[in-house]
């Protein structure tokens, strides 16, 4: 299930390479996951096993548990695009960027999940 999830999470994250805006200095870092919900609603997924490091450079890296992916990043306006080697493009919705909190909206098959992570 989490492999799934993950793989749900990954195909929502899209990249594009080559931006001419500097990435914003608040994603720049390691992220952690703190909190997983689905429709506004806490899950029991294990949001703390969610890993992403972004750098200034538009390079990123995420895992999940045993699942990694690392690519190109840029952000345009409130969305975050992910391009990881061999990999679809994808994309999120930036709900919350700050020093501390990056919050993630994301879409799965017409579901909403937001997926809050903490600078570590």
């Amino acid at each position: 299930m989490h492999k799934i999830t993950f793989f749900f999470l990954a195909t929502m994250l899209l990249a594009a390479c080559g931006s001419d805006t500097p990435p914003p200095t608040e994603l720049l870092g390691n992220w952690r996951g703190a909190a997983w919900m689905v429709e506004g609603t806490l899950t029991d997924r294990d949001a703390g096993a969610v890993l992403f490091r972004f750098d200034d450079q538009y390079n990123y890296e995420a895992s999940y548990g045993d699942q990694e992916e690392a690519g190109t990043y840029s952000v345009e306006g409130d969305k975050l695009y992910t391009n990881a080697a061999g990999q679809m493009k994808k994309m999120v919705k930036i709900v919350k960027l700050t020093a501390d909190t990056l919050e993630m909206e994301m879409n799965r098959a017409g579901t909403k999940e937001n997926l809050v992570l903490v600078r570590e």
